[in-house]
């Protein structure tokens, strides 16, 4: 699996629908084939890839949601939420 290096630049794919229902995203995949649902950590994550960001600012975004959270525990936590969601084809990545 390729690591997300901290100059790409990571955005949803468009090609992804999403709804919010009741706190939770819920994706279905561009091929149309999968529904996720995210809980609502990965549904704050997903709201903030509406806006492309880096590894970093994503992460100084999403801290300001937590309260006694480590950047780099918070750092790690993304960049293997980011990899699953890079797996199912549901967020683009650019240098």
């Amino acid at each position: 699996m390729r690591q997300t290096g901290r100059d790409v630049i990571i955005q949803r794919n468009p090609d992804v629908t999403s709804e919010t229902v009741e706190g939770q995203a819920v994706l279905i995949a561009p091929e149309g084939d999968e529904i996720i649902t995210l809980n609502s950590v990965g549904t704050l994550v997903w709201d903030a890839l509406a806006t492309a960001r880096d590894v970093d600012s994503l992460t100084d975004h999403l801290l300001t949601q937590f309260v006694d959270v480590e950047r780099d525990e918070l750092q790690g936590d993304v960049v293997a939420f980011l990899g699953e969601l890079r797996e199912s084809g549901l967020i683009e990545e650019r240098e």
